[in-house]
């Protein structure tokens, strides 16, 4: 062997190694799932694509181990038109161990649940996880098991639809465990709250049959309020109300409107309810998939300072540990899109921040009097602000913030021009990245909002959108975290 060679495959197996590094994490995360661990059947662990490096692989994500994945197309073929069905993530719903009415105690027979069939759907991502993690409260301030669907494009028909905007298909159905981990999706409650773990809605239809079903019509309690209610008082009105029943299977009518509606949830009667929230397993336990980890490592390069150290126990501290902070990155929400449409048709109806972006610890307040500006600002706007951002940190004497982060949906011409008046504030040693950089599987493509909200949660400076239900999200979860300070969200 010749010299040559005995230099470069030591070389060749170390780049080999540190590209399998985000797909080992994975499968590791995986296995130590508690979702997963606690599956009692055998299911299928061929995983989908590698994020980052094979994302153009149509490989499903549940096949016979048998069954070898198709090599993947030339690289100049277009991805797959189909989009993912996720059959693994509901094959490991399907086999929690409390869907067996013989479980244990306080599972199987001895549980009681209540399935919000009047949940919403038809709306992104960002509404849909507001109005869960209310409802899941609800059911856990009732003692009863949440009982979860699937995040709901369309609630029947066909698996695959057209997305309205651009007709790109899109599944109908993704399951919640694609997103998310922890007691809302099946996870073990803690010991200290000893309450019977969420099931799917497939479950409960199972075992629940019409006849043991009890449909409660929201009217009957909601036109008993005098004012409109805070999201407290709606809580207390229907835990009183559901304690006083004892079926096992309780639901909120389909036909009647929603507890958790965008009336309540995008003012400031959601915010009593966010210190008992924030103290219930329903925070305290919430986390992201194994998919979400998975992506957030391989695009890592993104989001991670450049001194970065990758040893083992920095690694899966950066992975799994969601409150700790980012140093360094400063993340900027850019909604574009249909936000060129609705925010002056929202300016014009009087539409102001939406709900937990209204906190009062938070610096930037009313949108008045320049409130289209701050729901969609242009280059210069998010230019100027990101000069404040960085004033504020010199004058408070902390160390500057060295990469940007744009979650955005704006379009490549667009976010070039960003980037260059983004240059010219001051030199951001790590570099600038959007979202429409990162590397993603077949499956991750379709959560890759989720993924943007990992980095933004865990950012030493976050910007967001005040309109946006998203930036919502994104700022209850860093107000519940205690290791970020409330004065580092700021809005346009």
């Amino acid at each position: 062997m010749g010299r040559g060679e005995n230099r470069t495959g030591p070389v060749r197996w170390r780049g080999i190694l540190v590209l399998s590094l985000p797909w080992a994490i994975v499968v590791l995360l995986l296995i130590s799932s508690p979702l997963l661990s606690r599956i009692s059947g055998p299911v299928s662990l061929v995983p989908s694509p590698l994020p980052g490096l094979t994302n153009t692989h149509p490989c499903p994500s549940v096949q016979p181990l048998v069954q070898e994945c198709p090599p993947p197309p030339p690289p100049s073929l277009p991805p797959p038109q189909q989009p993912p069905l996720f059959e693994l993530y509901h094959a490991r719903e399907r086999q929690l161990p409390q869907h067996n009415l013989a479980a244990p105690f306080p599972d199987g027979n001895h549980a009681k649940y209540l399935w919000v069939d009047n949940h919403g759907f038809s709306f992104g991502w960002g509404n849909y996880m507001q109005e869960m993690l209310l409802n899941a409260y609800l059911a856990y301030a009732a003692d009863r098991a949440y009982v979860f669907d699937n995040y709901t494009w369309m609630r029947d028909g066909p698996e695959v639809v057209p997305w309205p905007v651009n007709g790109r298909l899109i599944p109908a159905r993704i399951p919640l465990s694609a997103f998310i981990s922890g007691p809302l999706v099946g996870d073990r409650m803690p010991s200290s709250s000893p309450r019977a773990a969420a099931i799917s809605q497939e479950w409960y239809h199972q075992v629940c049959p019409e006849s043991e079903r009890v449909v409660l019509d929201t009217r009957t309690i909601q036109d008993t309020f005098a004012a409109p209610p805070t999201a407290k008082q709606i809580i207390e009105r229907w835990t009183m109300e559901l304690h006083n029943l004892t079926s096992r299977c309780v639901e909120l009518s389909k036909t009647s409107p929603r507890l958790f509606h965008d009336e309540l949830i995008g003012t400031d009667r959601v915010l009593d309810i966010f210190p008992s929230l924030s103290a219930s397993p329903i925070l305290q336990n919430f986390s992201w998939s194994p998919l979400i980890f998975g992506e957030f490592l391989a695009n890592s390069h993104h989001f991670l300072p450049s001194s970065f150290n990758f040893t083992s126990h920095t690694l899966l501290a950066a992975i799994l540990d969601t409150e700790l902070p980012i140093p360094g990155l400063l993340v900027l929400h850019v909604r574009r899109g249909d936000y060129e449409i609705w925010c002056p048709e929202a300016v014009a109806n009087g539409l102001a921040f939406t709900g937990f972006n209204r906190f009062p610890q938070l610096s930037d307040k009313s949108p008045a009097p320049n409130a289209l500006s701050r729901c969609l600002p242009s280059i210069q706007d998010i230019a100027n602000k990101v000069r404040d951002v960085v004033s504020d940190q010199h004058a408070a004497g902390l160390p500057p913030l060295t990469r940007v982060y744009v979650m955005t949906n704006a379009k490549n011409d667009w976010l070039a021009s960003l980037a260059e008046a983004l240059r010219a504030i001051q030199i951001w040693k790590d570099g600038i990245g959007t979202s429409r950089e990162l590397s993603l599987s077949w499956e991750g493509r379709h959560v890759s909002q989720t993924v943007d909200m990992v980095v933004a949660q865990r950012a030493e400076v976050f910007v967001g959108n005040g309109f946006s239900s998203l930036t919502s999200n994104i700022v209850m979860l860093r107000m519940h975290n205690p290791k970020l300070d409330p004065r580092n969200i700021r809005f346009w």
